[in-house]
């Protein structure tokens, strides 16, 4: 440490170095660290033009197109503007496999799925000659609508200050698409057929990066120099077409290294300046324990801004659904992993997704281990999965929201979980979203959702600042947030427990309470409702 702050380091990144003005930057100008980011699966959201339906022969409805489109997201962002969500991750847009897929183990799980996730490119023979003028254009999904309506989703996004991530899928093809039946030498084959990864080689040090998902999924052969220059080449189209601020990369751990940093090479390229500082990457990687493993494909310079916070996700359910881990070991840890990353590094941080069952689950106590994915148990099961009735479940994943809310990250809502929509496994984890018929408890929790992004926009410190402990215990916990000059300081007071309780560490004097907006004195405990927290800012 020098005493200085290097350009564009923050508190969070270099606390002992960065002055007061320095630490947060300027809170009117937009950084990633102010982004509430929320997963719209596209075809589950809203149909808003049943001409462009059209499902696919052999699939049962959990797995089916079922109508969802950009015409419809384009309707229901407004809903977005007053939940507080400032950033979309749209599922991908691109052309898809036209027929019926086998799961990824068609032996426990004979199911027959559509592409309505997005994941099964099936791109044509872009010849990327010229980058600005690819031949044939690439197409977009026609079941999601047109490339004019996507546009327009992006208009009207900017409209309401919205930023868009597209999802990337970059580790594969639809063998049906033209680029594979043009290109079959750019492609990882043996014997003339995939690999699979399925069941031993999803980690293998040599096939991990060459491996299949399914048959008819080849991987691309990144090992060749020109095969990466075609991913990137479209990666850089489709950001520019559409005019996007950022990607989430699907699997990022199954591409060798070289793949992602030339890509971030030429988005440093393309987007030198752009609003928010920089096109923002962000990758997922499945792993609930090796922060090593994602930290490997982390570095702002060369490679992902950050990942999806799988072992955040793991120790926060822990702390606060199975309650398996207290909070002082929870935030013990949680302080280390601020860190482990790198300077500079933006993980975006969640606690519901589209590959586990729903957070609502977890938070009721009907699943107890963190780590459940999806698999046929939980998957095809939606009668065992359903929309519970008791107060307890919404409070406990509002408590979890509201953690990842008053933090440091970018805070991830995947549709639905505002208001805890049911559901087990992949697919039914990605049911059409509900609009109408909540009950009481789902509602309040909505209203909770956009309470506490309208605190975490009105104090930078709740995005920017650097948190600190106050108080702790098994149950409760106190921290402040600041870094940003002393009129900034936040106070979160935590309590997991089932019972109210008194939670120490706010300071003498008057203080506003930001949820209820009321005021309190400081100096002594404050009591705090069961499964609930409090945030105090002091009063002028």
């Amino acid at each position: 440490h020098d005493g200085t702050c290097d350009a564009g380091e923050t508190y969070a990144s270099c606390p002992d170095d960065c002055p007061e003005a320095l630490q947060c930057g300027d809170p009117d100008v937009f950084a990633w660290e102010d982004g509430v980011m929320y997963f719209v699966l596209v075809d589950r959201f809203f149909d808003g033009n049943a001409a462009n339906n059209s499902p696919v022969d052999g699939v049962d409805w959990p797995a089916q197109f079922q109508g969802g489109d950009w015409v419809g997201l384009e309707d229901r962002l407004t809903y977005l503007s007053d939940l507080g969500v400032n950033t979309i991750w749209l599922s991908a847009p691109y052309k898809n496999r036209d027929w019926a897929g086998a799961a990824i183990d068609p032996v426990a799980d004979t199911h027959l799925y559509s592409s309505y996730h997005g994941y099964w490119p099936s791109p044509a023979a872009v010849d990327y000659a010229d980058p600005l003028n690819p031949q044939p254009v690439p197409a977009v999904e026609s079941r999601l609508g047109t490339s004019t309506e996507l546009h327009g989703l992006i208009a009207s996004a900017r409209a309401e200050n919205m930023k868009i991530l597209f999802d990337y899928v970059m580790n594969h093809v639809d063998e049906a698409s033209g680029l594979f039946g043009a290109h079959r030498d750019w492609f990882y084959l043996e014997n003339n057929n995939p690999v699979l990864c399925s069941p031993n080689y999803w980690n293998d040090p040599y096939y991990g990066t060459r491996c299949a998902f399914t048959n008819y999924l080849p991987a691309f052969d990144y090992y060749q120099t020109w095969v990466r220059q075609w991913s990137v080449a479209d990666a850089m189209w489709w950001a520019r077409e559409y005019g996007i601020d950022g990607y989430r990369l699907d699997a990022i751990k199954h591409v060798p290294m070289d793949w992602l940093t030339e890509l971030r090479t030429a988005a440093e390229a393309e987007f030198p300046n752009p609003e928010g500082g920089r096109f923002y990457m962000v990758g997922e990687t499945y792993d609930w324990d090796s922060q090593d493993t994602l930290k490997a494909f982390v570095d702002p310079v060369t490679k992902l801004d950050g990942q999806f916070d799988f072992p955040l996700r793991k120790r926060m359910c822990e702390a606060v659904f199975t309650r398996s881990l207290s909070l002082d070991d929870f935030f013990n840890w949680w302080n280390s992993n601020d860190t482990v990353y790198g300077a500079g590094a933006l993980m975006s941080t969640w606690i519901g997704n589209h590959d586990v069952p729903r957070a609502i689950h977890f938070a009721s106590g009907q699943l107890g281990s963190c780590t459940e994915g999806s698999h046929v148990g939980n998957s095809w099961n939606p009668g065992g999965f359903t929309q519970p009735a008791d107060p307890e479940p919404y409070q406990r994943l509002a408590l979890a929201f509201s953690l990842l809310l008053t933090n440091r990250g970018v805070p991830l809502i995947y549709y639905g979980d505002e208001i805890g929509m049911a559901g087990g496994g992949d697919p039914d984890n990605r049911r059409m979203m509900t609009w109408s018929g909540l009950n009481t408890h789902q509602e309040w929790l909505r209203a909770r959702v956009a309470r506490l992004t309208a605190i975490r926009a009105a104090h930078v410190a709740l995005r920017r600042g650097r948190r600190t402990t106050v108080s702790g215990g098994a149950d409760t916990f106190a921290y402040k947030l600041g870094g940003c000059g002393a009129s900034e300081e936040v106070y979160v007071l935590v309590n997991r427990g089932d019972f109210d309780a008194t939670v120490s560490g706010l300071p003498a004097g008057s203080w506003t309470e930001l949820i209820s907006e009321t005021s309190a004195s400081g100096g002594g405990g404050i009591t705090v409702p069961a499964r609930d927290l409090k945030i105090f800012v002091a009063q002028p």
